[in-house]
């Protein structure tokens, strides 16, 4: 006997790939201390059991406009092309990728990169930076290799206007020539001596 019943589409339907495992816990960093604690692995949010800090555990990504309220999180922030994101501050614990329009004051604990489509407008310090050929910068500082990440107000850096505030001062360490000649071991008068900063070397831009 012939069925003339039809199965819902939704019975039809293939089934999609297996979703990703996910972890029962992970590692982040705090972008607040910059000290690394265990969250589960389906948590967006926690609090830091070292600063008592609340944190933002999910990756953003900007497609098309943010105003106004500062972004931070432990993982990364994209802003895609064409997007436009204006804030007081951008805090990643780990990455940050422009190819859009940003202005904000950026801090980043792992490397940021401007693309040749991205303006910066703020300043941005980083633990790495990469500037790619046709990226625009106009901004107030620029610093890498950078450790502001755990060692700024947040709260503070929030509330400043783009290029003020705790996350805009850099301390500058001076060289200091003396004790430079005092590290120089006897070398041959005819091979030149060369004199390093003891403290790793920095790029910064400061207008």
């Amino acid at each position: 006997m012939a069925s003339f019943f039809k199965p819902p589409r939704f019975l039809m339907r293939d089934r999609g790939p297996a979703r990703a495992a996910i972890p029962e816990s992970r590692t982040v960093t705090c972008y607040r201390c910059a000290k690394s604690l265990t969250v589960s692995g389906y948590a967006e949010s926690a609090s830091c059991p070292h600063c008592a800090g609340n944190l933002r555990l999910l990756p953003i990504e900007i497609t098309k406009g943010h105003w106004g309220t500062s972004i931070m999180t432990t993982e990364s922030v994209h802003v895609h092309p064409q997007a436009k994101l204006i804030a007081n501050l951008v805090i990643a614990s780990h990455n940050i990728l422009i190819e859009g329009v940003v202005q904000a004051m950026c801090i980043c604990g792992g490397t940021a990169t401007l693309t040749p489509t991205a303006e910066l407008k703020g300043g941005i310090r980083a633990a790495q930076l990469i500037i790619q050929p046709g990226a625009k910068i106009e901004g107030s500082i620029v610093e890498a290799p950078s450790i502001a990440l755990g060692s700024i107000n947040v709260e503070a850096a929030a509330r400043a206007k783009t290029g003020t505030g705790p996350a805009s001062q850099i301390e500058f360490k001076h060289f200091d020539l003396d004790e430079a000649l005092g590290k120089i071991t006897e070398k041959p008068t005819d091979q030149p001596i060369l004199i390093r900063p003891s403290y790793p070397p920095k790029l910064r831009v400061v207008r």
